[in-house]
């Protein structure tokens, strides 16, 4: 796992509690069922990691450990609704762990309020810990390289081919939030296309009737081609 700057720890014990206002009671059962711990660990900011504010005045670190192997993803949503930064999450299981982030926007009106999006993790013990970075000269910059080291093939698979080849050397375009939202939303509607494939595809082995099948198969050809 990455290793994080010292004068960037916090070290600060977070009690699940804080969160149970603003959630519902079957989220507040999963809280005491599935997490032993919360630990604000680092706060990657400027006058921590010697970085530049932009959007975002600072990132937070959460180390999670949990009581099961699964931590369902609406507990993730609860924490990352209640607290307007961008949260990396390193989730612990005895000896093994992994990573995971949302994308997020601040509301422009209220920057003490965020809407939290799509997520990524990694898998347990996941090799790519092991290479996760803090790249970036703002914290918006840091932010968004966490995602795309997280998210990896997910969001390779939508980026255009001038992205891919100006990815590894271009801080300009990891720093660039509105080309992140456009990954995100072209992610969501691929991701989105691929479930529609999916359906066509137990529809089609069901269908008894010739004609049908041919019709259904047209239908994911399709849909096949704007994957493209």
């Amino acid at each position: 796992m990455i290793t994080f700057p010292k004068h960037a720890k916090v070290g600060a014990f977070v009690a699940k509690e804080n969160f149970y206002d603003k959630i519902d009671y079957a989220t507040k059962m999963l809280f005491q069922s599935e997490i032993a711990k919360i630990t604000w660990e680092y706060k990657l900011a400027p006058e921590t990691i010697n970085i530049s504010a932009k959007t975002w005045p600072e990132m937070e670190v959460f180390r999670i450990e949990t009581k099961n192997y699964e931590l369902p993803l609406k507990v993730l949503k609860a924490i990352d609704s209640n607290i307007p930064y961008p949260i990396l999450f390193i989730i612990s299981k005895g000896a093994v762990e992994k990573a995971a982030i949302s994308y997020k926007e601040q509301n422009q009106k209220n920057t003490n309020t965020a809407k939290t999006d799509t997520y990524f993790e990694t898998e347990w013990n996941d090799p790519k810990l092991a290479q996760l970075k803090i790249d970036g000269l703002d914290v918006d910059a840091v932010y968004n390289n966490f995602i795309r080291q997280i998210a990896s093939d997910r969001l390779t698979a939508v980026q255009n081919t001038n992205d891919v080849d100006n990815f590894e050397n271009s801080s300009a375009q990891i720093s660039d939030d509105s080309a992140m939202k456009d990954e995100i939303e072209r992610l969501k509607e691929r991701e989105k296309i691929q479930k529609q494939i999916a359906i066509l595809d137990r529809k089609i082995k069901s269908e008894p009737s010739i004609g049908k099948k041919q019709s259904l198969a047209e239908e994911k050809y399709k849909l096949s081609q704007q994957l493209q």
